[in-house]
């Protein structure tokens, strides 16, 4: 059996923690090891309250033949820093998906992806490499996500959308059918998304407008 290192110790971090006793694989193909630090540290009061034992961190962790990985930090960029650091040592990451989660048989999920509980990803959405849903996040048919995106909870993301690499979208946003999101971009909570977010941009509103 294979243990799951939770790369991070912030609030994601704790709810991936209990998440992964439900999702597809606990206990049976992998066991919880513990968490390492990442991209934030705790007082030494709050890391007292994690639910399992801290590990080390990215950096110093020597990384053990049966380790695989998650990464439970929700900033795209520092996600991404993180996770190809690992790898550059020869780490392993496994999908997390909840048992809970609704995934259509003709969707095409990447590696090292994070799939909340109350998930749904329809018909033939394909969902890259090391990105996160949040639960209760709807992806469409034919919808794309790129690679190390962030997706919060309560998103819709309709048919057609194209979601590029490194894109933090946030709680209860609506992308409108066929919109595109440029790689890099911030969608900020609540934000409906007419047609088009340009890369690197932030926008907020309803509809949504750049900041």
């Amino acid at each position: 059996m294979k243990n799951l290192i939770i790369i991070g110790v912030g609030g994601f971090a704790r709810e991936i923690y209990w998440h992964a006793q439900k999702s597809l694989g606990y206990g049976v193909d992998w066991r919880i090891k513990g968490f390492l630090d990442g991209d934030i540290k705790l007082s030494a009061a709050e890391y007292e309250l994690l639910p399992e034992k801290v590990l080390g961190d990215v950096e110093t962790y020597e990384i053990c033949a049966d380790d695989v990985f998650t990464c439970a930090i929700g900033t795209p960029h520092a996600r991404k820093v993180i996770i190809e650091k690992i790898l550059a040592r020869g780490g392993e990451f496994i999908n997390l998906i909840s048992e809970l989660a609704e995934i259509v048989p003709t969707a095409t999920i990447g590696r090292g992806v994070i799939i909340s509980p109350f998930v749904g990803v329809s018909e033939r959405a394909q969902i890259g490499d090391f990105v996160a849903i949040n639960a209760q996040t709807i992806i469409g048919h034919d919808a794309n996500i790129g690679n190390f995106s962030c997706i919060m909870p309560h998103v819709a993301v309709s048919g057609g959308c194209k979601v590029g690499a490194e894109v933090f979208i946030g709680s209860g946003a609506v992308l409108l059918p066929k919109s595109k999101i440029g790689d890099g971009a911030t969608v900020g909570a609540g934000c409906v998304v007419l047609k088009k977010v340009r890369a690197g941009k932030t926008i907020f509103g309803n509809p949504a407008i750049e900041l």
